[in-house]
């Protein structure tokens, strides 16, 4: 298998992988931190790796004005399915390029880490706010690579009708290419098959370093969608930086 099967060939089951996912209480998250920190004015989302468009669909009922933007052509006929009313455009987030600027941008489930190095990802922020209005937002989680050094496993099931789904994924902190190994085994209906994921290996801090020097103001907070508390110690952060507006 391709690194891409689980956005090609496995984009049907995309949302039954996933179905443990609370999209109300994230979306409850992000409306509440655009509230708090975005300074914009602006009510336009770009959601950028945006997958089958779940997030992007409730924002929209939200009362915003969201385009969806993502690498894999696959997962766009998904997410077209569910709002026609939101606008979707395919590209490469490296590349980043569309005619209007945004309040806020999203990008979620670690997509972030696809860029692989601090080349890309610098590349990739500087795009990021680039197409920001001024005092707006990029909101991402990240996983600390840390977390890939003494790694466990966890495994989440999916069973409704003949469709039985056993998805496992893993990180694993490659120390010699200095990148993050995701590593994902599916069982469906029996059949296995097996995803490897090159992403991005980065510490909180040095995530954060980067995006100052992208010009971000930054605030790091815990991986908990109850509320918007400071990050800690945890591996796990989401990262939201402002533009400034002054």
């Amino acid at each position: 298998m391709n690194k891409e099967t689980f956005y090609t060939r496995l984009a049907k089951y995309y949302d039954r992988i996933y179905h443990y996912i609370d999209y109300d209480k994230q979306v409850d998250f992000f409306v509440n931190v655009i509230r708090k920190f975005n300074k914009s004015g602006s009510n336009k989302i770009l959601d950028v790796a945006c997958g089958t468009g779940t997030h992007a669909d409730f924002l929209q009922k939200r009362g915003f004005e969201v385009t969806g933007f993502d690498i894999s052509n696959e997962m766009l006929e998904e997410a077209k399915k569910k709002n026609s009313n939101v606008k979707f455009v395919l590209g490469d987030m490296k590349k980043l390029k569309m005619k209007e600027k945004s309040g806020t941008i999203i990008c979620f489930f670690t997509s972030i880490l696809y860029n692989k190095n601090r080349d890309e990802m610098k590349k990739t922020l500087s795009g990021f706010y680039s197409h920001l209005e001024k005092g707006g937002l990029v909101i991402f989680d990240v996983v600390d690579k840390s977390i890939g050094i003494n790694h466990k496993t966890e495994e989440y099931k999916y069973e409704r009708g003949d469709l039985k789904i056993i998805f496992i994924p893993q990180w694993i902190y490659n120390k010699k290419e200095n990148v993050m190994d995701l590593e994902i085994d599916f069982f469906i209906n029996g059949e296995k098959l097996h995803d490897h994921h090159v992403m991005g290996a980065f510490s909180i801090d040095e995530l954060k370093k980067m995006l100052k020097e992208t010009g971000f103001e930054v605030f790091v907070l815990e991986k908990n969608f109850n509320s918007a508390k400071k990050h800690r110690s945890e591996k796990k952060a989401i990262f939201v930086c402002r533009k400034p507006y002054m």
